[in-house]
C-alpha cells in the first residue's frame, strides 16, 4: 500500500509540474540556445514576440535578432509582412521565405503599413537587388512606373548598309 501510494503521489506530481512547464517555444532548448548566443543584446527583449510568429523559422528567428536593430514597430512591420507572403506566388518565381525576411530586414528601416505593398510587388520582380531605398522612399511613384504603358522599342533607328 505504501509504494502504490508513493507512486501515485508521484504521478501526481509530475503531472501537475508538466502542466506549468512553458510550451509556446516550438524550438528546441539547442535552437533556442545558439539563437540567443548570437543575438544582439537589445535584441533579447523581442525574441518572445518573433518566437510567437508561426512563419518564422529559428534561422530567421536568429538572423533578424542578430542583424536587425529591433523595436516594437520594426515587429509589428514584420509580422504584416509575413502575413503577406504568398509561398505559391514566390516559389513560383524561385524565392523561399527566407530570402524575403532578408530582403524585409534590409529596407525595414524604409518600411511602413502604406508602402508593404509595393515592397511586395518589388521583391517579386525576378531580381537580385536586396535594398530598394529609391522605391521605397517614394511608393506613388514607384507603382506609376510600374502601370506605364508607354511603348518602348530597343532601337530608334536602324542603319543598313
Amino acid at each position: 500500500m505504501f509504494l502504490k501510494d508513493f507512486i501515485e503521489n508521484v504521478a501526481r506530481t509530475l503531472f501537475s509540474m508538466e502542466c506549468k512547464i512553458n510550451s509556446k517555444f516550438r524550438f528546441t532548448q539547442s535552437e533556442i540556445n545558439e539563437i540567443i548566443s548570437n543575438a544582439n543584446e537589445k535584441n533579447l527583449k523581442y525574441f518572445e514576440k518573433l518566437a510567437q510568429i508561426k512563419e518564422l523559422s529559428a534561422f530567421d528567428v536568429s538572423f533578424l535578432l542578430s542583424n536587425v536593430e529591433l523595436d516594437d514597430n520594426k515587429i509589428a512591420i514584420l509580422t504584416h509582412a509575413c502575413k503577406m507572403y504568398n509561398e505559391k506566388e514566390f516559389n513560383a518565381l524561385g524565392q523561399t521565405f527566407s530570402d524575403f525576411i532578408f530582403r524585409v530586414s534590409a529596407n525595414i528601416n524604409l518600411l511602413n503599413e502604406s508602402n508593404l505593398d509595393v515592397f511586395k510587388e518589388l521583391v517579386q520582380c525576378k531580381n537580385e537587388l536586396y535594398d530598394f531605398t529609391n522605391a521605397l522612399k517614394n511608393p506613388i511613384r514607384a507603382k506609376s512606373k510600374k502601370q506605364s504603358s508607354k511603348l518602348a522599342y530597343a532601337f530608334q533607328n536602324v542603319f543598313v548598309d
